[in-house]
């Protein structure tokens, strides 16, 4: 049986099939619901606009030539809703249809069957289709979240006024690390969303602490010092975001072990914490604060030499003195536009 409106299973994906013709529609709902699609049937474009009005498909599997309303002028209306615009649209067409197909893809439809339709190819067009639907859903999603991500990052950094900007050049920064050391694309996005999310733990250290401008007592040091653990609290929750941990939770680790917040020592740290540590005490050295100028470049490379198997990971030391300290000057000398 085709599905009503009263029962919809919404687990199963749902196809709109638009078709005149009683045996090819027929035909086609079977081979459908045989593959566990649930299937809504519509005789012509007026009975498919509809069906639209209480059903969103997931996907719409329409003939061109059919009376009252043609497939062309039913995608034609179709598209001009807003919220029907983005719903995968495959057309039917008879082998003696090339202008229709012509004015198709001229309005931008993709994909065509011809019939008669064969089971195999009428289920890998459906299937790619629903699969590019689905990793632009994913795209957005991730898209979503990281301008999110970026919202909360300067908000926190806001309550700084020390460190205008760090957020988006420490982010700078371990994307170039990244690349050099030549991490997924993947793994690059756990990098852009721990970057900047590092020091998302300060959203609970007061005022008076995060905006003081001379040293701190060991009072407000122990306070500030929470800041990884308290960041890893706020999103250990959030699923997408559980990548970010290692570089929220380690970038204050040291490879010899006196760092906070455990200590960690040599490759007991996260590669992710590494890497960060190095990009965050690069940035906080070339930039100026209100209570003190921004180091000399000499001068800090003389600090992550030092540092090399003391406060980083010597390896990832080299990398970035060796690759990312050029393009850092590069960038000084010739700055965006």
């Amino acid at each position: 049986m085709h599905a009503n409106f009263a029962r919809m299973n919404i687990s199963r994906k749902q196809i709109l099939l638009v078709e005149d013709n009683h045996f090819m529609r027929d035909t086609i709902a079977r081979m459908l619901e045989l593959e566990h699609f649930e299937v809504f049937i519509a005789e012509n474009g007026l009975d498919g606009l509809e069906i639209l009005k209480k059903v969103r498909p997931d996907l719409i599997l329409s003939d061109i030539n059919m009376p009252a309303m043609d497939g062309i002028t039913f995608y034609k209306t179709m598209r001009a809703i807003p919220a029907l615009a983005a719903i995968p649209f495959i057309f039917l067409t008879a082998n003696d249809a090339p202008e229709a197909i012509q004015e198709g893809r001229e309005l931008g439809v993709e994909d065509y069957l011809t019939k008669p339709v064969e089971t195999k190819d009428l289920l890998a067009i459906i299937n790619a289709r629903l699969l590019r639907v689905a990793d632009v859903q994913i795209a957005h999603i991730g898209q979503a979240y990281l301008d999110t991500v970026t919202i909360l990052a300067n908000s926190i950094e806001g309550r700084d006024p020390y460190t205008f900007g760090h957020v988006e050049r420490v982010t700078k920064y371990a994307r170039w690390m990244g690349e050099a050391l030549n991490w997924s694309s993947k793994r690059m996005r756990g990098l852009e969303f721990g970057a900047r999310l590092h020091d998302i733990g300060k959203i609970v250290v007061p005022d008076n602490v995060l905006k003081k401008a001379g040293p701190l007592s060991q009072s407000e040091w122990n306070l500030m010092q929470q800041h990884p653990t308290r960041g890893v609290k706020i999103i250990h929750e959030i699923k997408l975001l559980r990548e970010t941990i290692p570089y929220i939770l380690c970038h204050h680790e040291k490879w010899d072990g006196t760092g906070y917040p455990n200590r960690l020592k040599g490759e007991e740290i996260p590669l992710e914490g590494r890497l960060l540590a190095i990009v965050d005490v690069f940035d906080a050295l070339t930039t100026a604060r209100p209570y003190r100028a921004a180091r000399k470049l000499e001068e800090v490379v003389h600090v992550l030499r030092k540092g090399a198997g003391t406060h980083f990971d010597p390896y990832l030391a080299g990398v970035f003195l060796e690759k990312i300290l050029p393009r850092y000057m590069a960038e000084v000398e010739n700055p965006p536009a």
